[in-house]
């Protein structure tokens, strides 16, 4: 029977590390960031259309989409916010089914998921087990201002938009912190998962 694992934690707290990590051991892992992503970088034209009827014609050049021009006008529009998110989440769950049955088959031992807003979408239900990244706010704007294109001002309404690290606690079977370094925050996944990746 596949195990099936969820991976969750604020925006910049390492849970892409974490994904790389287990990549490399071997074990499949399925990243709702990175299906975002190609989704923005070769969008299709049901995308450019759903874009369009949004009226936000003007994040489209080229056919190409401007992810930091979307990110700074939905989240000063909350109507506009939830409409993103329902497309986005629909199209990223059905790639995240289509992932589980195709190693369900397999009958890979363990498979896990990386999703960012697993908590705030309540689907912790749909895992077997559910694993959290914690880091500091401080050490997380720090990450991301270095790598993102988004204003502190964007940054700080994601920052509001997810849940606190109390409820990621209190909703998560294992925490793993990422305070130190990446070598620090490996050793502390290897340990946090030694009886999962056993």
């Amino acid at each position: 029977m596949t195990k099936v694992i969820g991976i969750t934690g604020g925006i910049g707290s390492g849970k892409s590390t974490l994904s790389e990590y287990l990549k490399k051991r071997g074990i499949p892992v399925h990243e709702s960031d990175k299906v975002v992503y190609k989704m923005y970088k070769k969008p299709k034209k049901k995308f450019i259309e759903f874009i369009i009827k949004q009226g936000l014609k003007d994040v489209i050049k080229k056919n190409k989409i401007n992810k930091s021009l979307v990110a700074n006008k939905i989240f000063n529009d909350r109507k506009l916010k939830k409409s993103f998110e329902k497309y986005i989440h629909k199209e990223v769950g059905l790639q995240r089914e289509s992932f589980i049955n195709k190693n369900k088959q397999i009958k890979k031992k363990t498979i896990f998921l990386d999703i960012p807003l697993l908590l705030e979408n309540k689907l912790e239900k749909q895992f077997d087990i559910v694993v959290c990244v914690l880091s500091t706010r401080v050490n997380r704007t720090e990450r991301i201002l270095k790598k993102k294109k988004f204003s502190k001002e964007v940054l700080s309404k994601i920052f509001n938009s997810q849940t606190t690290d109390r409820q990621r606690r209190a909703r998560s079977n294992i925490i793993i912190n990422n305070n130190k370094t990446k070598k620090d925050f490996i050793c502390s996944a290897q340990k946090a998962l030694i009886g999962i990746l056993k």
